[in-house]
């Protein structure tokens, strides 16, 4: 298996060159890192150190001291370090922006304190420098060390100047001591001579004694003298500085005076000129004056007035108050009517139309009945009469129609009770036509009169819904004119019925008349809108009116005799209709198109009347005479659902009523024609064949009319129109008017609250106006006096500006000469200052003197009393003298015969001499870091061979573990062995001295093979989590191993870990081999400890690779392909 494990290498060229790369590794490591800090200490010349001399020389025992300049000197021939001597500012910025790893600075006082060593407290001399740290620590330790360096540089050189001033003083002092010598024997022959002068001194003392007490005596009364003068003195000096003291404000007082006054001779001299002016000014004033008072009194007077009509004003605005709240309350309600009429309005507006067609409808009515007319027979004599009665009336009641319209507007709030009143009647003209209808039994003749009941029950039916409708203005009395009209007509066709009562009919075959039903005439009278009990009432009227569902064609002739005081009732309940109607007459104006649904109502009563007329009629004639009824019925039903639109706008229509009158005139004027041909028709019914022309012509006349009714509608729609937009413009501006009206309120209400205050104001302006009345008066006799002494004004100015000349004249001179005066002033205090300073000082030496005096005197009897003793010293030093002179030139041989060398000063400055003996030497900190690379690189190299070499695979199948083992740590152990070979070989050759060649390469494999089989025993038994310790072991023995600090310095933890770490024992084995000094005995320990690890390594990697066969020969499943356990190399 070892062999074949050799030839997996040999075969796969990637694993072959793997291996020889990683071979390459340990070499590479060390070298590379090894020669980055080969001799950082030899190459300190290189580190930039920047030097600031601030120093100045001072001078020392008469020599020039500059202790900076000589450092700097001394610095420029040293290559400890890279010295650059620069300004404060560039070592600051250079500090700054990295450039320098320390500034050394020798401050502007390093002489100056070097020169007081000899003072009592002499200053210590401070060199100063910083340095940078986060550059680089070893830069700065490094830089220490040179300034510590350089400061004991500085020490001796200034230690030596010392001792060499000490020296040259030393020197000077022997001298001295000859002079000194020589001095003495002048001294010893001096003393002789002064023996013979001191007794003629004692003489002259015993002579001054005396007269220094005469003089003691003569200076008593010498104080209190000079005393009164320095009083005197000082009061003259206080009395001079006040007056030199107001010298600055006189002048500027005297120069402030002349240049006011030459502004007040100015200012007269303008006066002066001015008074003229005033004089005139002052009459004018006079007279305005009196204007004023005058004024004044007439403001009075209508201020009065004023107040007396104050009250009034009161009364008014109270009024005006209460009338404004009536305003703001009845606004709204008349707002409120607005808006209800131009909603009436506009639904008017939307109904004419409809209007217009059943006007047409009526027209065409009229025209088929004018045809009808024409068929005629000639048994209406007597209905023709009653007609032309109902006409006449008609004409008589529209006759003043155009003036009526005017007084509609009066009479709209009565129109409701009229309404019901009428629709009263009106039932009972219903009830009245049922009987009527009871008796008349002919088919025809009840067909005719149902006809009659069912067109009164439209009529019943509208004039119940007007008599709904609550309007509050209108044009209702044409309306009422033409319901009396055709009242009158009903009831002249009732007459008519009446006088044919007694006729025999023959009545020919007739189609089948679909019948009214009595539902549908129920259904009808529900929709009028009628309240109940109307309703009711309604109904019964109408019940058994409804026509049969068909009738036989028959020919039957029938003799009938009708009741004629049933018809005599209907026509005395028509007139009560009438009377009813003629109420309409006072109708406001806002009813006015009542006007249009009165005319529709007429229509509908004249087909009620052809109805009835028809009852007379020939049997051959009714046949064609009921087709045309017909068509009026449909066309009164149409009406009839229009005015049920038109009731519930009728009392919006009072803005048309001006448009209608025109109208009016013209349905005034068609009435009259009506009357004309009715009276035409009446001539002629009692002749018998021009009858039937006649009634034809009055039927065009009544034609003629309605059509010029409808062609006034388009001047009625729009009267409708522009009511509807007035209406519409009045009830958007109701909101406005509203809160006008409310403002206005407020105004009003304002105002009203104010009035006492205005009353009150009035009064006090009447009492302020009596007292500007009185003012006014005083003013103006003021005013006249005032005019009265101008004169006398004039001339005092006039002198005044003469003074003023005056006075300018002599200030101007004044101020010219303060110059002078001040002056004086200063001198005068100037002298006065000198006089005082010095009696001062005389009045306070005067005690001094005297006490000196005494003193003296005192002195002087006690040197005559000592003259003796004087003459006796002076034979003493003498001798003495002698004996100095003796001494001195002794010393002075002693002095001079010391030898004081700079040799003796370099003493001084070092005395001592550190002498270095190397154990072992160390070359440089690349041999001394070697110990620890080397043994790191063989570490790092075992990891990475085993993280890329497929340790877990075998190279055959069917091997013991044993083989499996032996294969892979053949490979190991070849790969460490030259790993550890080429490592320490190419190192020596890079340049490590080695002392012990043999223990070297010794330590170099076992430490690779120790490595090898702890990494293989790691990376075997766990795999990548097995790496992954020996990564963390690897970390440990950066720390632990003591590769670069002594372990007494590193941290208790790493000491306790340091004697089970491999690289422990390489580190100090390595030490002794490359430089000696630890002893073979350190590389026997250290190989036995490798061997050690290296054994205990072995044995747990094969009993790993033990357990992991019998693993995989259980199936079990491996962390990765890659390093598959046992799987077959490729």
């Amino acid at each position: 298996m070892i062999r074949k494990e050799w030839k997996f290498i040999g075969k796969n060229k990637l694993i072959l060159i793997s291996v020889l790369a990683i071979i390459f590794i340990p070499f590479l490591y060390s070298v590379f890192f090894l020669k980055s800090v080969w001799d950082p200490y030899g190459d300190t010349k290189n580190l930039p150190v920047a030097v600031v001399n601030l120093d100045k020389p001072v001078e020392y025992q008469g020599k020039k001291l500059a202790v900076g300049d000589e450092m700097v000197s001394n610095l420029k021939k040293n290559d400890q370090l890279g010295w650059k001597f620069v300004s404060a500012n560039k070592a600051k910025e250079g500090m700054k922006d990295k450039k320098y790893y320390t500034v050394v600075t020798i401050p502007k006082n390093f002489s100056a304190n070097a020169a007081t060593v000899t003072d009592k407290n002499p200053k210590k001399m401070q060199l100063k420098y910083s340095t940078n740290a986060s550059l680089n620590y070893i830069g700065k330790v490094i830089s220490d060390v040179g300034t510590e360096k350089l400061n004991s540089q500085v020490r001796e050189q200034v230690t030596k100047s010392y001792a060499t001033a000490m020296f040259d003083q030393v020197k000077k002092a022997g001298k001295g001591f000859k002079d000194a010598a020589d001095g003495a024997n002048k001294l010893k022959d001096g003393a002789v001579q002064l023996n013979d002068g001191t007794k003629t001194y004692t003489t002259g003392v015993s002579q001054l004694h005396d007269g220094i007490a005469t003089m003691a005596v003569s200076v008593a009364p010498l104080q209190s003298g000079v005393k009164q003068l320095a009083d005197g003195s000082s009061q003259l000096t206080g009395g001079l500085d006040e007056l030199n003291s107001k010298t600055g404000t006189l002048a500027s007082g005297v120069a402030q005076l002349a240049g006011g006054s030459s502004q007040l001779s100015a200012g007269l001299d303008q006066l002066n000129s001015k008074t003229g002016a005033l004089s005139s000014g002052v009459s004018q004033l006079a007279n305005g004056s009196g204007q004023v008072t005058n004024g004044a009194v007439a403001l009075n007077k209508g201020i009065s007035e004023l107040q007396s009509k104050s009250g009034a004003l009161v009364t008014g605005v109270s009024q005006l108050k209460d009338g404004s709240a009536q305003l703001n309350v009845a606004v709204p309600q008349y707002v409120g009517g607005v808006y209800q009429l131009n909603s009436g309005i506009q639904k008017l507006d939307a109904n004419t139309g409809e209007l217009v067609g059943g006007i047409k409808q009526i027209s065409s009515g009229a025209s088929d009945l004018n045809s009808g007319i024409n068929e005629y027979t000639t048994k209406v004599s007597d209905g023709t009469s009653t007609l032309q009665s109902g006409i006449a009336s008609l004409a008589n009641n529209t006759k003043d129609l155009p003036s009526s319209v005017g007084q509609m507007k009066s009479a709209v709030d009565s129109i409701a009770g009229g309404s019901k009143q009428l629709y009263g009647a009106n039932s009972q003209v219903s009830n009245g036509l049922n009987q009527l209808s009871s008796q008349i039994t002919p088919s025809d003749m009840s067909k005719q009169a149902s006809a009659l009941k069912s067109e009164l029950n439209s009529i019943n039916s509208q004039l119940a819904a007007l008599s709904k409708t609550d309007v509050s203005g209108g044009n209702n009395s044409s309306a009422a004119s033409s319901i009396s009209s055709q009242l009158n007509k009903i009831k002249s066709d009732v007459g008519a019925l009446a006088s044919s009562a007694k006729t025999t009919t023959t009545t020919k075959a007739a189609p089948a008349s679909s019948g009214v039903s009595q539902a549908t005439i129920n259904a009808k009278i529900d929709g009028a809108g009628l309240s109940a009990e109307d309703a009711a009432k309604a109904k019964a009227a109408l019940a058994g009116v409804a026509g049969s569902g068909a009738s036989t064609a028959q020919s039957t002739t029938t003799s009938q005799t009708i009741d004629t005081s049933k018809i005599s009732a209907i026509q005395g309940e028509i007139s009560g209709v009438e009377g009813q109607v003629s109420k309409l007459n006072s109708l406001s104006s806002k009813q006015a198109d009542l006007d249009a649904k009165i005319a529709t109502l007429s229509a509908s009563f004249q087909k009620v009347a052809s109805g009835i007329n028809s009852l007379s009629a020939n049997g051959d004639e009714m046949a064609t005479l009921a087709a045309k009824i017909k068509a009026l019925a449909q066309g009164s039903q149409s009406v009839t659902d229009n005015l049920k639109v038109l009731s519930d706008s009728s009392s919006k229509l009072s803005g048309a009523v001006d448009k209608f009158s025109g109208s009016a005139s013209k349905l005034s004027d068609g009435v009259s024609q009506l009357n004309n041909g009715a009276s035409d028709l009446a001539s002629q019914t009692n002749k018998s064949s021009d009858n039937v022309k006649k009634l034809t012509s009055g039927a065009q006349t009544l034609d003629t009319a309605l059509t010029t009714i409808n062609g006034q509608m388009p001047a009625l729609q729009s009267g409708v129109s522009q009511l509807t937009q007035g209406s519409s413009q009045l009830s958007g501006n109701g909101a406005a008017l509203v809160n006008g009206v409310s403002q206005l309120n407020g105004g009003i209400s304002t105002a009203s609250s104010q009035m006492p205050t205005l009353v009150s104001g009035v009064g006090m302006l009447a009492a302020g106006s009596n007292q500007l009345v009185g003012g006014s008066s005083q003013v103006t006799g003021g005013l006249n006096q005032l005019n009265g002494q101008i004169p006398a004004l004039v001339g005092g100015v006039q002198q005044l500006d003469s003074g003023s000349h005056t006075l300018n004249s002599g200030l101007q001179t004044l101020n010219g000469s303060t110059g002078t005066l001040i002056s004086g002033v200063q001198q005068l205090d100037s002298g006065s200052h000198t006089l005082n300073d010095g009696l001062q000082t005389l009045n306070g030496s005067t005690g001094e003197l005297i006490d000196g005096v005494n003193k003296l005197n005192a002195g002087a009897s006690e040197l005559d009393a000592n003259s003796d003793q004087l003459l006796d010293g002076s034979k003493q030093i003498s001798d003495g003298n002698g004996t100095l002179a003796d001494s001195l030139e002794k010393g002075s041989k002693q002095v001079n015969s010391v030898p004081l060398t700079s040799k003796t000063a370099q003493m001084f400055a070092a005395p001592t001499h550190l002498k270095q003996t190397d154990y072992s030497y160390v070359p440089n900190y690349g041999h001394a870091l070697a110990p620890y690379v080397l043994s790191l690189a063989l570490y790092v190299g075992a990891i990475v061979f085993n993280f890329a070499y497929p340790i877990r695979k075998i190279s055959k199948r069917g091997g013991t573990a044993t083989d499996w083992f032996l294969s892979k740590v053949s490979v190991g152990t070849a790969v460490a062995l030259g790993m550890a070979l080429i490592e320490a070989t190419i190192m020596m050759v890079a340049g490590i001295h080695v002392d012990h060649v043999g223990q070297y390469y010794l330590t170099a494999i076992m430490i690779a093979l120790t490595s090898m089989y702890i990494v293989m025993f790691l990376s075997m038994a766990f795999d990548n989590p097995g790496r992954f310790v020996a990564m963390i072991l690897l970390m440990l023995q950066l720390g632990g191993s003591g590769g670069t600090f002594p372990m007494e310095v590193t941290n208790s933890f790493y000491n306790a870990i340091h004697p089970f770490l491999p690289l422990t024992y390489s580190i100090l084995s390595f030490r002794q081999s490359i430089t000696s000094g630890l002893g073979n005995i350190t590389v026997v320990q250290s190989m036995g400890a490798l061997l050690l690890f290296a054994i205990i390594a072995l044995a747990l990697l094969w009993f790993s690779m033990v357990q992991l066969q019998k693993k995989h020969l259980e199936g079990k499943s491996q962390l990765d392909d890659n390093q598959k356990l046992q799987e077959v190399e490729r």
